[in-house]
């Protein structure tokens, strides 16, 4: 009981912190990607620091032009301090005010105004790092006497503003509109110094979210994805974006297990308070069967990015997976509470209903999904469950007219739940041909499970150099 108490004093203590957005107060208005890369940087800076949780910049950036209540702002996200700012620019000369706040009494524990010319930002951001780092009371991490900021430092002014310019369209979401700016941003950075390592590693994971939703031929991407993470790497060994760029192609095309839990684990060794890392990590023990490992390191993923549904979606998809049916609903709520038109989490809730015997239930739910390819799958398989052949023959046919070169595995999915394993296993080769993404599930998937007695699913498990 005494080391319970103490693990929950720790735990009470330990100090947390949100970057929210810097304002931008220029008189037009028209340097949002500068307040905004910022605030990201000064979280990548943070993260690195040991003994502090630093909140993603996914939730903390949820409460960007809103002007909520610190204390409010600092229980949503589990904080015990919030850093805020402003950013006003004026030809070459830059204001930055940035203020830390303790949430609970709302004391400030630090602020400061500083006007560097542009050319100087990168020693205010080092300042504002080290004073906020100072105030918490923590002794910065110095990986071989380097500056906290020399991995996204450049010699060349306009290559590091093409690379905020390239981050706050890649953070403005997975559009293409938005994608195809941060790439041609990310060119720009790279044209202009060649050797900053930073923008080679961000064109890779802008690649590689391109290549994940088919926007471009998706061979091609990856392999680029793959040469441009290689590339950063190469230029600074250190930079822990390169190895999580590689990382992701690595496991999302190569199937080269071995190699991408080296690069992940890589990452997590040079930032280990960063979501993305630990998120991927999550998902790569998730497709290797390591589910105890993948549902911990998920939550850990949810500590410090507290408002990101999908983070709640992989959580409740994983617990499902490992039977933990009430654990993995509540998840899947969450996720909807924070975006009610997620994709594929009513699917996963319906699928849950399917196990506890319930097909009306999860036809119910089923119905209430918001894409229709997911919703043609979930209906295939309840009406199936129902003893609806006829409605589940239709809703599996409008699926393979719609989709059939997307949704191969989902196709072989619904055959294996009827237990139709040949059919199953057709689609299962195709989508074998077409590289599906779908298919790094085969370990875990609760459905697909059902054709483990087959020879052709160990077979298959070793095609994908997946464990048998």
């Amino acid at each position: 009981m005494v080391e319970q108490r103490r693990k929950n004093a720790s735990a009470v203590t330990a100090p947390s912190i949100a970057v929210l957005p810097f304002a931008d107060l220029s008189p037009g208005r028209d340097q949002e990607y500068l307040s905004d890369g910022l605030a990201a940087e000064l979280i990548n800076y943070l993260a690195k620091v040991p003994g502090v949780r630093v909140v993603a910049r996914s939730s903390s950036f949820q409460f960007k032009g809103k002007n909520e209540d610190l204390r409010a702002v600092g229980k949503k996200l589990g904080v015990t301090n919030i850093l805020e700012g402003s950013v006003q620019r004026q030809g070459d000369r830059v204001r930055i005010m940035a203020e830390l706040i303790k949430v609970d009494d709302g004391f400030q524990l630090w602020s400061e105004t500083y006007d560097p010319q542009i050319g100087d930002i990168f020693s205010v951001q080092d300042e504002i790092a080290r004073a906020v780092t100072g105030a918490l009371q923590v002794k910065l991490l110095e990986a071989k006497g380097t500056a906290l900021s020399a991995h996204t430092r450049s010699t060349n002014l306009g290559a590091y503003q093409a690379f905020l310019q390239a981050q706050f369209f890649f953070g403005r979401g997975e559009s293409k509109a938005n994608l195809d700016k941060a790439l041609a941003y990310a060119d720009q950075a790279i044209k202009l110094d060649p050797k900053y390592a930073p923008a080679w590693a961000l064109r890779s994971c802008v690649l590689n979210v391109i290549a994940d939703f088919a926007l471009m031929e998706r061979a091609q991407t990856y392999r680029e994805a793959r040469e441009n993470a290689e590339h950063a790497i190469a230029l600074n060994p250190n930079l822990a974006t390169g190895y999580l760029a590689l990382g992701w192609t690595q496991m999302s095309y190569d199937w080269d297990w071995e190699r991408a839990e080296i690069s992940l684990a890589k990452a997590a060794e040079l930032q280990p308070g960063s979501a993305d890392v630990l998120y991927c990590r999550s998902l790569l023990f998730e497709l290797l069967g390591r589910l105890p490992e993948a549902i911990e390191m998920q939550k850990q993923a949810i500590a410090v990015d507290p408002l990101q549904a999908k983070s709640y979606s992989r959580l409740g998809y994983q617990l499902y997976f490992a039977g933990r049916y009430d654990e993995a609903d509540n998840a899947l709520q969450q996720a909807l509470e924070l975006n009610p038109q997620k994709e594929q989490d009513h699917i996963t809730r319906g699928e849950i209903l399917l196990a506890r015997g319930r097909p009306q239930r999860a036809l119910d739910e089923i119905e209430q999904e918001s894409d229709k390819d997911w919703k043609l799958f979930g209906e295939a398989l309840a009406y199936h469950s129902l003893g609806k052949p006829n409605e589940s023959d239709a809703a599996l046919k409008q699926l393979i007219a719609d989709g059939q070169n997307e949704w191969a595995c989902q196709i072989a999915q619904v055959y294996a739940y009827r237990d139709e394993p040949d059919s199953a296993f057709a689609w299962l080769d195709r989508a074998y041909r077409q590289h599906d993404s779908g298919l790094t599930f085969m370990e875990v998937d609760s459905i697909l499970k059902r054709l483990r007695p087959d020879q052709r699913y160990a077979e298959l498990l070793k095609r994908l150099r997946l464990p048998t």
